[in-house]
């Protein structure tokens, strides 16, 4: 298919493509300073004395904000709109993650607990925002066969940006400290805060690099208007329908996988074969790199079923082939002895790994296409939800593990992959949030 010319005959422009890749670069540093407390949390542990249930806690704290600013940061990013948004989420996760490494210096005991649970929280309140308004973004500049494949490309984008986080910061961790592991994170925030504000727009009309024959390509066949002032009815309507929040509920299921693996695996791996820091880095880098590849093709092959079979079923194929597999390689695990090779078990946690990824972009698909224009306070309702499964998978991980050991936990997220299942037959892509014309004027 030949590209549309503007009235000028120049062919289509292909900004889109620089506004992916600044949203698959933000995606990747924001996971990077968000989980380097799963690297960190045992030296820091075991240097200022805390004990498993404090862990705990600090894991925990990031998801109590990043899930409560889930709906609100969406309603916002809707109102004020991607480039402001995001740039707004960087800077204060960047301004959390200094004040997290910084703490020892000020404080010790009891008060430098509270000032390294409070810095998480923050850093929690700055990227709750974060996906939802990006959303917005990605339905604007993308046409809706891209949809599914765009958002595995950038759950591709954090998974990669997870996946570096364990060699680098538990490299710097036993080279120096673990405060130098977590500062080093804090300077690709900076640089890309100025990158998004002088390159990325809420909209392709709105940027002077886009001619008139690259619109014609984004906005070419179902394209509703855009929401571009805030709008409570069309916003109402979306938060309370019945497909975004069986979707959500799917979801809240499925993170118990995802949250394992963001927060437990490096400490899991620590644990249960006694391996060193930077030992563990690397290994724990493997899952996190199927991930990120299983993710985009996950986006991919989410699409081709859209076309081939239509939204209804399109969106629901991958969800109930992938989440058995899930809950059947948790069961592997679960029965793997401690003896067995170090090479297996991480083959095993890869495994499952990459098909929980592969559900990522069915499921942010799924809720762009039900909310037409209105994707970031459709997906503010998906990842609040998914992300109250964080809680509740990294608070249950922490109890289980402590109390009945690891196999308890991995038996636990084998009913957690095998309800969200279910729950997908129940969801109906077909049936869609009427679209509402709102002004392009703010």
């Amino acid at each position: 298919m030949t590209s549309p010319a503007d009235p000028t005959g120049s062919p289509a422009t292909r900004v889109r493509g620089l506004i992916f890749v600044c949203v698959f670069a933000v995606a990747f540093t924001l996971y990077v300073q968000r989980t380097t407390i799963g690297v960190v949390a045992v030296p820091l542990t075991h240097e200022q004395g805390f004990s498993p249930w404090q862990q705990t806690l600090l894991l925990t704290a990031f998801m109590l904000t990043y899930t409560f600013f889930q709906i609100p940061g969406g309603l916002f990013g809707q109102k004020v709109g991607a480039r402001f948004g995001t740039v707004c989420c960087i800077l204060l996760s960047t301004l959390g993650t200094a004040a997290f490494a910084t703490a020892p210096y000020v404080s010790a005991g009891a008060f430098l607990f509270v000032l390294l649970f409070a810095a998480r929280l923050v850093i929690g309140v700055a990227q709750g925002p974060l996906f939802p308004i990006n959303a917005g973004l990605v339905q604007a500049w993308f046409p809706p066969r891209r949809w599914s494949l765009i958002n595995g490309l950038q759950v591709m984008g954090l998974s990669l940006g997870a996946a570096a986080t364990p060699p680098i910061v538990a490299f710097l961790t036993a080279r120096f400290d673990w405060q130098v592991g977590v500062l080093s994170t804090c300077v690709p925030g900076l640089v890309l805060a100025a990158l998004w504000w002088w390159l990325v727009r809420d909209t392709p009309r709105e940027h002077a690099a886009v001619n008139a024959a690259e619109v014609e390509e984004i906005e070419a066949g179902e394209r509703p208007p855009l929401a571009r002032r805030f709008d409570w009815s069309a916003a109402l309507a979306v938060l309370g329908n019945r497909d975004i929040l069986l979707l959500t509920l799917a979801y809240l299921l499925q993170n118990y996988v995802f949250y394992f693996f963001m927060n437990w695996s490096f400490i899991y791996l620590v644990e249960s074969r006694g391996l060193s820091l930077p030992t563990t880095g690397v290994l724990t880098m493997i899952p996190l790199l199927v991930g990120a590849l299983c993710a985009a093709l996950g986006g991919y092959l989410c699409d081709l079923s859209c076309a081939r079979f239509g939204p209804r079923w399109g969106f629901r194929i991958l969800p109930l082939i992938a989440l058995p597999l899930v809950a059947l390689m948790l069961f592997i695990i679960m029965q793997m002895p401690a003896t067995a090779p170090v090479g297996l078990a991480v083959a095993a946690l890869a495994a499952c790994f990459g098909f929980a990824q592969m559900t990522e972009a069915p499921e942010w698909g799924a809720a762009f296409w039900v909310a037409p224009g209105q994707a970031s306070a459709a997906t503010g309702v998906l990842n609040c939800g998914g992300n109250i499964g964080g809680i509740i998978g990294t608070i249950l991980v922490g109890y289980l593990r402590t109390n009945f050991g690891w196999s308890a936990a991995f038996a636990t997220g084998v009913g957690f992959a095998l309800a969200s299942a279910v729950v997908w037959l129940l969801v109906d892509t077909s049936r869609r949030v009427e679209a509402t014309a709102v002004s392009a004027s703010r």
